[in-house]
């Protein structure tokens, strides 16, 4: 795989966009006074008595006894924060097929999402972005602006697409939970479906869904729910692929 299409796999893969400083920033910047005013005890310790009554040698925050024991108990905090951020980390998946769909009878494309990860999932955000049939090259970058629900149910409806009838788009809205997989309702989450017609005129549907975990973490992943299909590969041109005629003696 070239560095190219690595980089483009990336893209889709879950990411952690942002940490909750409460969780983590706060006790990183405790931690490092501690360990400065620690540093500056051992330092002062090691001078002369009338040095030490000197300033700035005079000046104590905290005696080295109370400073390293605070070091221990942010370093134990932080290792503790990052395991559980590991272990209650969640991991959104995701499931296109055709048919099985309970909310579109007839669909050709149907999308489901779930959390297979330890922890919890809150919905913060979920946005979409849609590109019709024909516009622009089909092997391009989707890219361009994301939508809001109603934008994007305004959007496919633009295309003369008829909710209920030939698509379907769950509306998760801030505070939703995504379905954790093992959970008494083990069918992962519906949140899309498409008919012949719809996936006929729309050409990219992409869903960005965004979550909180228990430690107020957020992290996102965009779904390629539909992606233009693959150009068929050009004829061979005659005049390049002729037999030359023989030049050389019979």
């Amino acid at each position: 795989m070239s560095s190219a299409d690595a980089d483009g796999e990336e893209r889709w893969a879950q990411r952690r966009v942002s940490v909750r400083g409460a969780t983590l920033r706060l006790p990183r910047v405790l931690l490092a006074a501690a360990l400065a005013d620690l540093v500056w005890e051992i330092v002062k310790a090691n001078l002369d008595g009338p040095v030490r009554e000197e300033w700035p040698w005079r000046l104590v925050l905290l005696d080295a006894s109370t400073c390293a024991a605070l070091v221990a108990l942010l370093t134990g905090i932080l290792v503790t924060r990052s395991q559980l951020s590991q272990t209650m980390r969640p991991v959104l998946t995701w499931s296109g097929f055709e048919g099985h769909s309970a909310q579109l009878p007839g669909s050709r494309r149907t999308v489901t999402l779930a959390n297979h990860g330890g922890g919890r999932a809150v919905v913060r955000s979920v946005a979409y972005r849609i590109r019709a049939t024909g516009e622009g090259a089909e092997d391009e970058p989707a890219d361009g602006a994301w939508l809001s629900w109603h934008q994007a149910v305004d959007a496919l409806a633009a295309l003369g697409l008829d909710r209920g009838g030939d698509f379907f788009l769950l509306h998760l809205g801030p505070g939703a939970a995504v379905r954790t997989a093992g959970t008494a309702a083990r069918e992962d989450m519906e949140i899309a479906a498409l008919s012949a017609t719809a996936l006929d005129r729309v050409a990219v549907l992409d869903i960005r869904v965004r979550v909180a975990d228990v430690l107020g973490d957020l992290h996102e992943r965009d779904l390629q729910c539909v992606r233009p299909r693959p150009r068929p590969p050009a004829p061979p041109d005659p005049t390049t692929t002729a037999t030359p005629p023989c030049s050389g003696p019979r």
